[in-house]
This record gives structure tokens, C-alpha cells and sequence, in this order.
């Protein structure tokens, strides 16, 4: 028997026999040829179903010589098992009122033959009726029933029966009414739901209605009565049930015991793709290991250290490690271990590799939103601008620091002017020429600043059409017609500014020319006066400077003006990014950009004790001058004359933090909501189950790292599932979850012999062979493995574990 499930087992597991004639099945002469002399004439009928594992279920009897004869088969065409099994009739009692009578069929393991054989004396008399303890109605009640498993022996999976549709109903479970039928699941009374192979699918969707319980397990069967026309005569659509399991009674238990293993017709649980590893071959101490790999979830148990962490990345070449000083640990440990791993997969082959540390981080960079990823940068389509925002929010402190400023420089030459008190006197005129000091500038810093911002504009302008070529010709003609335009326009402007700068430059020659000629004649000048007439100049020139400074107040009082602390984002500081359940969040690191942002980047540029004063000053009135307010600048004070492009210039240097923060959420989170770091890890998975443009093998290393015990079980465990059917999993595990509730489809165990030699053991977990059972292996290797098996089939018998 093969160690892995390569293709689904079907299965049939409700077929009569000539037996049920003695009991429910009276006068049902087709069943006459359904015996042991005529089990070619049912195999012919499995072979042309597919029919891999079937169970001959007569009504409360068993027919120990026909199961045995239909043993001997096993290996003839498709069929691979038999099982035994018997349809009890159950009489149950539904909220006080009159028992009435279910069909469940119970299918027994057949790995004790000597407990087989006794099953036939448990249920029957000496005489071959069944050992009814409800007489009146025929049937064994819920106690005796319970009795004749418990004398029988063996494991046991209880299947109740639901007939097709348009037939009479009473021995369905789902006639006890809803409340009870559920009941009868809910207790675990019955392990699953048989749905005879001719309901229709409406029919079937009705059904599993009436069972409220999640992941009922629902099974078909065809109740065949004749053989010669398996599985019978009604016609109509045939279907049967398909289990990724191996064809054994454990198989069909940890089938039963995980309905997503369970499909019906003719189905698939595994991807086509060829982007898998068939095997991995190694050898270890000279002795060869191919081990056979699921095209699904193969997990990787063993002791810490044994090698695990080397195996994937020896199968990878060792493409993932980035310490040279871990390869050659490998190297030395395969040296003094003996182990050479001979299976390579191809970097094409491959999909994702996450070790130990990749994951951590990976959910850390989810978390903090830094992450630069590019596989799931590919998610975020439309982006948070920036940019906008950022030049937003310097505008508005530029406005906040031309309001401070305007008010400041006003006070400091008022300041000024206080320090200059002026003796009004009554002196003769010069009788000589007095020239007044020339004082007037002409400032070229408007028009610079201007030119410069037109220079990068103009740049950014024409840089567009070649960085955004393929999107300019998808525009078409219209769109390169309007950046010329564009440029056009652009350089009218500039050649206005570069004219206008020109005008400047001459008037500031003139007014440099008059300001040499006046110094100069102020000299020949100075050479012919007396005292006396020197005294008059110097007085002249003391009013002109005083009057000189009056008028600048009266200037800088009229360019007095306010700014309101109030700012409003012009963009969305949030842009989400739906993709199916999931929404891919670009935002801002800073989070929001209200005034409250803006109120911390002031506190961050200026000290606190002064802070409200400097913010009252923005906004009304205030008496600070600007020797104060470079005072309340923290870290190194701005000099005088540069002291208010030196605030503007730290507060863009805080604004300039202002990146895209990146953050994956769903909408029952919402878009405003920080995930925790266990929830990118359940986000995490679920990205790479949904991930299906891309084929290859997952490889991870410990995906429990990081997660919590509940998130695994709610929402990791499926995102693996869903995984698996798109692509194979390879994964190293210390975590039962990730083997028993995961239900992986194939386990590799690694250990140490009685010799100190590693050894390598593999199979799915139902397997089992004379040297080991897998379940066994993992109670043993995993840490809460024995726990985690016993919850699973604790309705089974495991004594052994």
C-alpha cells in the first residue's frame, strides 16, 4: 500500500446483501443472487463505478462468510478494501414522544479478524434474529444499540442513513424532526450523514439545512439491493463520495473526523500543477531514503537540531541562507551526520520561502507598515499621495511662520526705535551742499525664489513624458499635444521672469551708481566743511535715519497678519486597496495630518514653556520679538538673520518624515484599525491561500511562530487548507495543530535509532505499517502531539497512544 494519497478513494459503503432478507428485507427477490457465489457480478459493478473501499450493510445482521469471500478480492480491479459493516435499526426518542426508528450504518475496523468473527453471534440469536431490545417496534434502542458496539469490540464509524428524495422518510435521521436530528449529530451518536446516491442536489442542500451543526461530514451511498444492476434500477444521476484518504478503516476515520477531506463525484483535492517535488531522496549514514511527497501539505517533525532547518535549505541550494557561516555549519553537519539531500527544486519551481526569521519579519514589517516587500506591493494598485500632502502641510507652516514672523519684525523695530530718542533743537542751515545718505536695495530674493521653483517645475514637467511614456502613448496624441502646451507655457514664464530680473538689474545699478556718486561727493564735501556745518549734517542724517526707521514701522505694521490654527488635509491620508476579503491600506506613518499632527511638529521644533505664547502669536497679536522666539527654538538657536528660514526649515525637516505606511486589514477590522501582530500573521496566510497567479512549492519554517494558539485554530489551519489545493506545502513544524487539526496529507519524521543514526520515517497519518503507525510518531515526536491525536479520535479507541 502506498504510503501518501496520490487519488481520492471512492467509496460505497451501503450495499446489501441476500442476509437483509432475514430481517428488514423480506420478499425482495432481487436480493436472492446478492451472496458469496455471486460476488463477481458486484464486482463488476464497483469496477465500472470507480468503487475503491466498499462495506456489505445488511439490516441488523452480519454475513460473516460473504465478507471474507469479498475479502479475498481486495487487489481484483479498483477496489482496494473491504470493510464490515451492519445497518442497525435504531429506536430513538424524540422529546418525549414515541421512539421511532433510524437507520444508521455502522462500518467496523477490520484489523482484528478474530473480533470479526464474533460480531454475527453479538448482534444475532442462535437462530439468526437480531437481538431486538424494543420488540414492539423492532429495533435496538439507543442503550442496546450502545451494548452490542461495546460487546462487539471494535472501533466503529456510525453513519445515519437519509434515503433519496420522493421516497418515504420514517427511518431517516432527519424524521426526528429538526431539534433531535441535530441533536443526534450534536452528541456525536452518529459521525456523519448518508445521502443516497440519487437525491438531487436540491435535495441535498434541504437536507444539510436540517443539520444547523458546522462541517456535518456527509457521505453517499447507494443501497443497493441487486447487484446485477449495481448500484440500481432507478436510473438518474449516479454519484458517489470521494475521501482524500489511503483506502483503510483509518483512513475513512480521519475522513470522517475532517470533512473537508470528503467530496462527491468525480473530484480532485489536490492541484495539477507541475511545480512540485515528487519525492525527496537523501541518504544518511550510507543508507538511501526516497520518500514519497504529497502534491498537498507534507509536514517535517523532529527533535531540535536533528537537521530540519538544514533539509529545506539544502533542497533549495541554499539560495535563502544570507550568513556564509551558516552554510558551512550545514556543510560540517551533513559531514558529521553522513547526510547528503539529492533533491534540488528549481527557483522557478518555488513560490515562497519563509524561514524562521522571514516570517517574524515579514509580520513585523506588516505590523510597523515599513515593509518593502515586493510581493505584496503588487496589492497596493492606488497609493496615499504623499507628496501633496507634504507640500499641504509646509504650506500651512510656512503661512503659520509668515503670520510670527510679521508680527515679530514689527515689535523689533518698534524695540528699535525705543532705543533712539532724538533731541529736537533748532540749528542754522549749512551754508554749504548737504547730501543725504542713500539707503535704498533692491531684493532679488522674491524673483530667485520664483525662478528657482519654475526651473524644478519645468524639469519635473519634461522628466514626465519619458518616466511616463507607456502611460502618455496610452493617452494617445491628445495628451502629448497638451504637455507641449505645457512646456510652452512654461517657458513664457520663465522668459517674462528672466526679463524682469533684467529690469531689476538695472535698477539696481542705478540705484548703486547714486549710491556712489552720493558717498563720494559726501566726501569732497566733507573736506570744505567747518565743525559747525559737519555737526548740522550729522544732526540732518540722525532725523533722516530716525524717520527712515518711523516709516519701515509704519510698513511692517500694515504686513502685520494672522493664521488660524486650522488645517485640513487636501487629499485622503487613507487610500484602501479592496482585494476580495481583504483591503490593502497605503497611508501615512504619521497617521493623521489634523491639527493635532500639526500642534506635535511645533512642539518637536519649539520648547514647550513658550510654546503658547509662539502659538498665540501665529494667530493674534503678540509682543515677542524675534530674539525671543529664536530663544524657544530647541536644539541649536537660529542666528538672527536667518532665524525664520531656520524654523521653516526644521519644521520641513519633521514634515519630511511623512512616509506611505502600508497595512493589511479586512472589512470586519475596518480600515481604521491598527491589526495586532497575530492578526497579520492569520492576514498573512490567508494572502498566500488566496495567491494562485503563481505556481511552485511553499516552504516554511515553524509558521506557528508568532501566532496564538486561538488564531491558529480559528484561521491559520484553513488558510493552509485552502492553500494545499492550489499548491504542495512543505513545512517544519514543532506545533501538533499543524499536523493532527491540520490534517496534513503527509508527515516526515525525523529521529534518532537506538544507534544514535538518524532515521527517517514518512506517510499520511492514517498510515501504518509492521515497523510504525504515523499517528504513534507524532504522539510521540511533538510536543502535545498525544493531547492533540487523543481529541481527534477520542470516540475511536487510542489506547495505544
Amino acid at each position: 500500500m502506498e504510503r501518501i494519497v496520490t487519488k481520492p478513494t471512492r467509496i460505497d459503503l451501503h450495499i446489501h446483501s441476500a442476509a437483509s432478507i432475514a430481517t428488514k428485507d423480506k420478499g425482495k427477490k432481487e436480493l436472492a443472487d446478492c451472496d458469496k457465489d455471486h460476488v463477481d457480478a458486484l464486482l463488476r459493478g464497483l469496477k465500472a463505478h470507480d468503487i475503491n473501499m466498499c462495506a456489505i450493510t445488511d439490516h441488523d445482521c452480519f454475513d460473516k462468510d460473504l465478507y471474507y469471500a469479498l475479502k479475498e478480492r481486495e487487489g481484483d480491479g479498483c477496489l482496494n478494501k473491504v470493510l464490515p459493516g451492519i445497518e442497525f435499526s435504531v429506536s430513538i426518542r424524540a422529546g418525549g414522544k414515541k421512539p421511532t426508528v433510524v437507520h444508521i450504518v455502522a462500518i467496523f475496523d477490520d484489523r482484528h479478524p478474530d473480533l470479526i468473527d464474533g460480531i454475527a453471534e453479538v448482534v444475532c440469536d442462535e437462530n439468526g434474529k437480531p437481538r431486538y431490545d424494543d420488540l414492539n417496534i423492532g429495533a435496538f434502542t439507543e442503550d442496546g444499540f450502545t451494548k452490542v458496539l461495546r460487546d462487539i469490540g471494535l472501533n466503529a464509524v456510525l453513519i445515519g442513513h437519509e434515503k433519496s428524495a420522493g421516497q418515504e422518510a420514517k427511518r431517516d435521521v432527519s424524521s426526528l424532526g429538526a431539534n433531535c436530528a441535530s441533536e443526534v449529530i450534536l452528541t456525536e451518536f452518529v459521525d456523519a450523514v448518508e445521502i443516497r446516491n440519487k437525491r438531487r442536489e436540491l435535495d441535498i442542500k434541504r437536507l444539510i439545512e436540517t443539520y444547523p451543526k458546522d462541517a456535518v461530514p456527509f457521505v453517499v451511498g447507494s443501497d443497493c439491493h441487486d447487484w446485477a444492476t449495481y448500484p440500481g434500477k432507478e436510473g438518474g444521476e449516479i454519484s458517489f463520495s470521494s475521501l482524500k484518504c489511503l483506502p483503510t478503516f483509518e483512513g475513512l476515520l480521519m475522513a470522517i473526523t475532517d470533512p473537508s477531506r470528503i467530496k462527491v463525484g468525480d473530484c480532485s483535492f489536490f492541484s495539477a500543477s507541475s511545480s512540485k517535488l515528487d519525492s525527496l531522496e537523501l541518504s544518511i549514514d550510507g543508507k538511501c531514503f526516497d520518500i514519497p511527497l504529497s502534491p498537498g501539505i507534507n509536514a517535517i517533525i523532529g527533535d531540535n537540531s536533528i537537521g530540519k532547518s538544514m533539509m529545506i535549505h539544502r533542497i533549495t541550494g541554499c539560495r535563502h541562507v544570507g550568513d556564509s557561516k551558516l552554510v558551512d555549519g550545514y556543510e560540517a553537519y551533513c559531514a558529521k551526520e553522513g547526510i547528503s539531500v539529492d533533491t534540488l527544486l528549481p527557483d522557478a519551481a518555488e513560490f515562497k520561502f519563509d524561514d524562521q526569521d522571514s516570517v517574524r519579519k515579514t509580520l513585523e514589517e506588516l505590523h510597523s507598515g515599513q515593509g518593502q516587500d515586493d510581493y505584496f506591493g503588487k496589492y497596493f494598485q492606488s497609493h496615499v499621495d504623499v507628496s501633496s500632502i507634504k507640500e499641504s502641510l509646509k504650506r500651512f507652516f510656512d503661512e503659520c511662520v509668515v503670520a510670527l514672523e510679521s508680527k515679530a519684525r514689527f515689535n523689533d523695530a518698534r524695540r528699535r526705535l525705543d532705543k533712539h530718542e532724538v533731541v529736537l533743537r533748532d540749528l542754522p542751515k549749512s551754508e554749504k551742499l548737504t547730501i543725504s545718505r542713500f539707503s535704498k536695495t533692491i531684493s532679488f530674493k522674491d524673483i530667485d525664489d520664483l525662478c528657482s521653483k519654475l526651473l524644478s517645475c519645468r524639469s519635473d514637467l519634461a522628466n514626465a513624458i519619458i518616466d511616463y511614456s507607456k502611460l502618455f502613448k496610452e493617452m494617445g496624441l491628445e495628451a502629448a499635444e497638451a504637455h507641449a502646451d505645457a512646456m510652452e507655457a512654461m517657458d513664457r514664464l520663465l522668459k517674462l521672469l528672466e526679463k524682469q530680473r533684467l529690469v531689476y538689474k538695472r535698477n539696481d545699478a542705478k540705484t548703486q551708481a547714486v549710491k556712489d556718486a552720493a558717498s563720494e561727493e559726501r566726501r569732497v564735501l566733507s573736506k570744505r566743511k567747518t565743525d559747525e556745518q559737519k555737526t548740522i549734517d550729522d544732526y540732518s542724517a540722525t532725523l533722516d535715519e530716525v524717520s527712515a526707521k518711523i516709516a519701515n514701522a509704519v510698513l511692517l505694521a500694515a504686513k502685520r497678519c494672522d493664521r488660524k490654527l486650522e488645517y485640513a488635509v487636501p487629499v485622503d491620508i487613507r487610500v484602501p486597496n479592496p482585494m476580495g476579503k481583504f483591503i490593502f491600506v497605503s497611508e501615512l506613518t504619521s497617521g493623521s495630518t489634523d491639527i493635532s499632527y500639526c500642534n506635535e511638529v511645533f512642539r518637536e521644533v519649539f520648547n514647550k514653556p513658550k510654546l503658547s505664547l509662539l502659538l498665540n502669536g501665529i494667530q493674534s497679536e503678540t509682543e515677542l520679538t524675534t530674539e525671543e522666539i529664536a530663544a524657544a527654538v530647541t536644539g541649536e538657536k537660529p542666528s538672527m538673520a536667518t532665524c525664520y528660514d531656520q524654523i521653516r526649515n526644521k519644521l520641513h525637516a519633521v514634515v519630511d518624515r511623512v512616509t506611505e505606511r502600508r497595512k493589511i486589514t479586512n472589512k470586519s477590522i475596518g480600515i481604521d484599525a491598527e491589526p495586532s501582530p497575530g492578526l497579520y500573521g492569520t492576514l498573512y496566510f490567508d494572502l498566500l491561500a488566496e495567491e494562485d497567479a503563481k505556481p511552485g512549492v511553499y516552504i516554511i519554517d515553524q509558521p506557528e511562530d508568532q501566532i496564538s494558539q486561538v488564531a491558529i485554530k480559528e484561521h491559520v489551519l484553513g488558510a493552509f487548507k485552502r492553500m494545499s489545493a492550489n499548491r504542495q506545502v512543505l513545512m517544519i513544524t514543532h506545533n501538533p495543530l499543524f499536523v493532527v487539526n491540520l490534517d496534513v496529507d503527509n508527515v516526515i519524521v525525523l529521529a534518532r535509532d537506538k544507534n544514535g543514526i538518524i532515521d527517517v520515517k514518512s506517510g499520511a497519518l492514517e498510515y501504518e505499517c509492521d515497523d510504525y503507525k504515523v499517528l504513534d510518531l507524532v504522539a510521540k515526536t511533538v510536543e502535545g502531539g498525544a493531547d492533540v491525536v487523543r481529541k481527534r479520535l477520542k470516540r475511536y479507541g487510542s489506547e495505544g497512544i
